[in-house]
């Protein structure tokens, strides 16, 4: 089964549109996938480190598979490799903006990838390990290029937070203990979607991100619109 796997299909888009179903995908890994998650999936995105890659390997059931991280090195608060046990959690505020600021190629090929794929052989579907940081970047980014409104970019990417508050509240409990209620707290916030997060990246994208810093014309955004949304 995989975990924080929704499909944008529904969301309202650019004019009178909305986003086709059973196009673009977004979840947690699929080292647990089992056939029926990926039916219709044709490319799979792996956006972790590959430490976190070849800890849980994806299973994509004949999809092809595309390893294309964000970083290669550990970062607390987003990557989980099973090693790092560095009680350092930063401020996921910082460090939403760095990945818009410093990732740029990656994403650039990212979103390359995603508004360029032949949707004829199947939807594409990216992830990181939880689905929320790496995976709701690059989720922004595409329903930003789709037209979709930053009210509805967060009500998206909250919806994390039903898999993933109560997750953050036991390991919250756990670590007050440990490390105390300060570093409790700190990892329960790192593990929880917040709008904050978010408008951070909006802060440090400023205008024309999409073209002007990543390079993607308004010719390809406009030809993805054309393949992915549908009239209401």
């Amino acid at each position: 089964m995989i975990l924080n796997k929704r499909d944008l299909g529904g969301i309202s888009a650019a004019g009178n549109s909305r986003v086709k179903n059973n196009m673009l995908i977004r979840s947690g890994d699929l080292s647990k996938a089992e056939p029926d998650d990926l039916i219709g999936v044709s490319v799979v995105i792996d956006l972790r480190t590959p430490d976190e890659s070849a800890e849980k390997p994806d299973i994509t059931y004949g999809a092809e598979y595309r390893s294309m991280p964000f970083f290669t090195e550990s970062t607390p608060g987003i990557s989980h490799e099973s090693d790092d046990d560095t009680p350092d959690i930063p401020d996921l505020n910082e460090l939403y903006g760095s990945l818009i600021k410093n990732c740029t190629e990656q994403l650039k090929r990212i979103m390359s990838i995603i508004m360029t794929h032949d949707f004829r052989s199947g939807a594409v579907l990216w992830h990181c390990t939880e689905g929320k940081d790496r995976s709701g970047i690059v989720t922004a980014l595409i329903l930003e290029a789709l037209g979709v409104s930053r009210d509805e970019i967060v009500l998206d990417y909250l919806k994390t937070n039903l898999i993933n508050i109560p997750k953050a509240e036991h390991l919250k409990e756990q670590l007050k203990g440990i490390y105390g209620p300060e570093f409790a707290d700190k990892v329960y916030r790192a593990m929880i979607a917040d709008e904050s997060y978010l408008k951070s990246a909006w802060t440090q994208m400023g205008k024309n991100y999409l073209e002007e810093t990543l390079g993607i014309s308004g010719e390809t955004v406009q030809r993805f619109r054309s393949i992915v949304l549908e009239e209401l």
